[in-house]
């Protein structure tokens, strides 16, 4: 068995034990017509053996028990308290630091009978890749070691915990969430998966499996085990991938990827991942449903074959949302986003109203400028807009001032009206504009919102941009394209509020623009 068979029966058996397929044979069978590679699965599902539909030898009952040896055991500082979760790669169990018992965590244990040079390498490569990445929309890393239980060494890791969390196509499906809802969870994981580009890291395996959503609604990626990464100063050590060899799960993988070409998958493979998921997440259905096909078939529509369009499935998705997929899915990766981070700036562009008409004619962002939150941080902190305007306004505006001082100082002197009037008068006016819904400039609407929570201390973000806690305050400039903005407060403990507010009507609402949410706890299910 070459190198890049051994590496295909690999990763088609590490798919075939995260699916939990009912038929496994038959399932690896419609994967790959080559017998080398078929009769190695099935001998690693036979060592595996810890599902019922793999149980093919008396080796199942004695893998459990090994494995059930650390529940109550110390590793690095944390506390087996049992089994979550197992797959390809090995067993995950929730442990809790010894220091502190709430301090709860997923510890990763390489599965033995799987470590394997590539397995190995992939294992140890996650948890230096988790390790260089921060970002809340990614699984946390706290710390990594070995075990030796007689026979070798065998690596672990200990990661964040998501407790009874669900992958994000469930949780779209779970919570009924509509159109803008599920564009906005992906633009959230186009951020997190920016901020890993940013870092040098390309995920290579984007999925619903591998993105999962906590309670609160906030998406986690997790599973960076056969991570790229670009660039030679991140301190990671190396894995090759061979020309030749697949990386990935079929149904989401780029052309490049099938390709098998390392040098030619980068950020934009992650683009098109990310597309995929949500044409799915918007239509219920694929691109290129490839599921049952074989690689070489798969391989063959994935590069040569378009993907259709996301209204040619749902017609009731307008064109600027279909033009973004359909940015995110090109053949060609040069004509993709450059990363994800400009994916997710796209994604709220169209939240936010502004037309992305010119994103797939010429590869750029042609669409106007966003409106523009700004935190509050007192009067000295002029928005750029405000700024603007009163730039162009100085020619007219100093001297049609002076001329209103004049005449002050002239009714003053004249005892045509007094001073105790005039401050009066002037503190009227200051309180009606503090108090204004709108403060309408040129083409610009800029308005001011507050949010306010029960319980307060909850944090908010308008469009993506963090603007405090609350009780808090800030800034709306609306565009002439703008339709609304997307209100989202959190609180640790406490179900996540989304609330949309329409832009503002010509000249301005009737009132002042507030938001109050009531967090409501945050149900456990009992066990």
């Amino acid at each position: 068995m070459n190198p890049a068979q051994r590496d295909l029966a690999q990763r088609l058996f590490e798919e075939a034990i995260r699916s939990g397929t009912p038929e496994p044979v038959a399932w690896i069978s419609s994967q790959t017509l080559d017998p080398t590679v078929i009769s190695e699965v099935k001998r690693l599902l036979v060592a595996h053996g810890d599902h019922p539909t793999h149980a093919e030898s008396s080796a199942a009952p004695i893998a459990v028990r090994l494995a059930d040896q650390l529940l109550g055991q110390d590793l690095g500082g944390f506390r087996i308290e049992r089994l979550i979760g197992s797959g390809g790669m090995g067993r995950v169990y929730l442990a809790h630091r010894t220091s502190d018992p709430k301090f709860e965590v997923a510890m990763k244990v390489l599965g033995r009978s799987v470590a394997s040079e590539i397995a190995l390498q992939r294992f140890i490569r996650e948890a230096e890749v988790l390790k260089k990445l921060n970002h809340p929309g990614i699984a946390a890393f706290f710390a990594s070691g070995s075990y030796d239980e007689g026979v070798g060494a065998v690596p672990w890791f200990a990661m964040e915990h998501i407790p009874n969390a669900t992958d994000v196509s469930s949780w779209a499906e779970n919570n009924r969430l509509d159109l803008r809802a599920r564009v906005a969870l992906v633009a959230e994981i186009s951020d997190a998966i920016g901020h890993a580009h940013r870092t040098g890291v390309v995920h290579r395996d984007l999925k619903p499996a591998n993105i999962l959503v906590n309670q609160r609604g906030e998406p986690k990626v997790i599973d960076f085990g056969v991570a790229r990464c670009i660039g030679t100063d991140l301190g990671i050590s190396g894995m090759q991938t061979q020309t030749g060899q697949l990386v990935g799960t079929m149904q989401y993988m780029s052309p490049e990827q099938f390709a098998g070409d390392p040098r030619q998958i980068d950020q934009r493979a992650d683009v098109y991942a990310l597309g995929v998921i949500l044409f799915e997440l918007i239509s219920g259905s694929y691109p290129h449903d490839v599921r049952s096909l074989s690689v070489s078939e798969s391989s063959r529509i994935v590069c040569e074959k378009d993907a259709p369009s996301l209204r040619s499935v749902d017609a009731s998705v307008d064109t600027s949302l279909a033009e973004i997929v359909a940015k995110c899915l090109r053949r060609d990766r040069a004509a993709r986003f450059d990363d994800a981070s400009d994916l997710g700036q796209a994604l709220r562009l169209w939240l936010r109203g502004s037309s992305v008409v010119g994103l797939v004619a010429d590869g750029e962002a042609t669409a106007p400028a966003p409106h523009f939150v700004r935190p509050f941080s007192g009067p000295d902190n002029v928005h750029p807009l405000e700024q603007q305007d009163i730039r162009r306004s100085s020619g007219w505006l100093v001297p049609a001032l002076s001329l209103v001082l004049v005449a002050l100082v002239v009714l003053v002197a004249t005892g045509g009206v007094s001073p105790k009037v005039l401050m009066d008068r002037w503190r009227v006016f200051i309180d009606s504009q503090s108090s204004s819904p709108s403060l309408v400039q040129g083409a610009k609407t800029v308005e001011p919102i507050s949010v306010e929570s029960q319980p307060p201390g909850a944090r908010v973000t308008i469009d993506g941009l963090d603007i405090g806690t609350t009780p808090c305050q800030s800034t709306i400039a609306w565009s002439d394209t703008s339709t609304s903005a997307t209100v989202i407060v959190v609180k640790d403990g406490f179900q996540r509020v989304t609330t949309v507010i329409s832009a503002a009507p010509r000249g301005g609402r009737t009132a002042p623009l507030q938001v109050r949410v009531r967090l409501d706890p945050l149900v456990t299910p009992s066990p």
